[in-house]
């Protein structure tokens, strides 16, 4: 009998799943990639800050919000975790990235129109 080639699947040894949310934050922020992203802060929807393209995300915010927020993760499964110390308030996103800090202040305007 001849085998066929999908009958010859390579087994892939798994990742070791931790198996509580602290333990699986610890190993996030400790070991994981850094990934930016845009919360919303009305629905707490994220996005990374750009795409596997390079396009930007959209974002809606509060003021005492995290805007820019660092979030770490360990792997499949993991999550992202946030990392308060390494995240922007609105504030902080103007020095840093006044191009978003722009785009929020004009998005902020044409809102404010609406509601008036």
């Amino acid at each position: 009998m001849v085998e066929e080639p999908y009958l010859k699947i390579k087994e892939r040894k798994r990742q070791a799943k931790d198996k509580t949310y602290e333990e699986r934050k610890a190993r996030a922020l400790s070991e994981g990639v850094k990934v930016l992203f845009v919360t919303c802060p009305l629905c707490g929807r994220g996005r990374p800050m750009k795409d596997r393209w390079g396009k930007e995300a959209a974002f809606n915010v509060k003021p005492d919000y995290f805007l820019i927020q660092a979030r770490y993760g360990a792997g499949r499964g993991s999550g992202f975790f946030l990392k308060e110390d390494e995240s922007l308030k609105i504030k902080e996103v103007k020095k840093e990235y006044p191009e978003i800090y722009e785009n929020l202040k004009k998005s902020i305007k044409e809102l404010s129109k609406v509601f008036t």
